[in-house]
């Protein structure tokens, strides 16, 4: 049976002094203000677990079908195509008014070439497809010539130049004269614009 006193309803055990003594009557309070801290960390740490098993989640899931694309269009097919690569690359330019910012309009560009002041070219006679006027201009760019391409119904024309008197176009004349490649000694002449 314990040891009670039934009239003052207390325990009539004493409590040893080292007890006593050694109270911390902060103890309380510091405990209080330890929970939401402690609360808080946890949260943090467990916002953060999620965030990183949610974007693993998302990134194996891209990966698979990304893959499963890729294997199953073969080697040579585009993950993306040309349409929707071109609609997704335009969404910018049609959403500008929701983002407050006017559209750039493009500057209207002064012609750097003039024909008052540029008016001689040397012309390629013959016209060639694409992929030779691409190989001539790269030829004759690597050369320090300026190289124009015009597109013309039968193929592309190149020109060279422009040279603002005949005596720079002779000059160049002559230095294209000496290239043996693409046969350009026989196919050039000098025109006016």
């Amino acid at each position: 049976m314990q040891n009670l006193d039934f009239y003052e309803r207390k325990n009539i055990r004493s409590i040893p002094p080292s007890v006593n003594d050694s109270y911390d009557p902060e103890y309380f309070p510091r405990i209080a203000q330890n929970t939401p801290r402690e609360m808080e960390r946890v949260r943090k740490k467990a916002s953060r677990i999620f965030l990183f098993i949610s974007s693993l989640c998302i990134i194996s899931f891209t990966a698979g079908i990304l893959i499963g694309i890729k294997f199953a269009g073969g080697s040579q097919r585009e993950i993306v195509d040309k349409k929707t690569f071109n609609a997704v690359s335009d969404i910018g330019k049609k959403f500008t008014f929701l983002t407050g910012e006017k559209p750039v309009e493009p500057i209207p560009q002064e012609n750097i070439f003039p024909k008052s002041t540029y008016p001689y070219v040397i012309k390629v006679t013959h016209e060639h497809d694409y992929a030779a006027s691409q190989k001539i201009a790269a030829f004759l760019s690597h050369r320090g010539h300026t190289v124009i391409l015009s597109k013309n119904i039968g193929g592309y024309r190149i020109y060279i130049g422009p040279y603002k008197n005949s005596a720079d176009a002779q000059e160049a004349l002559k230095k294209i004269s000496g290239y043996t490649k693409y046969s350009l000694a026989e196919n050039t002449r000098i025109i006016k614009r």
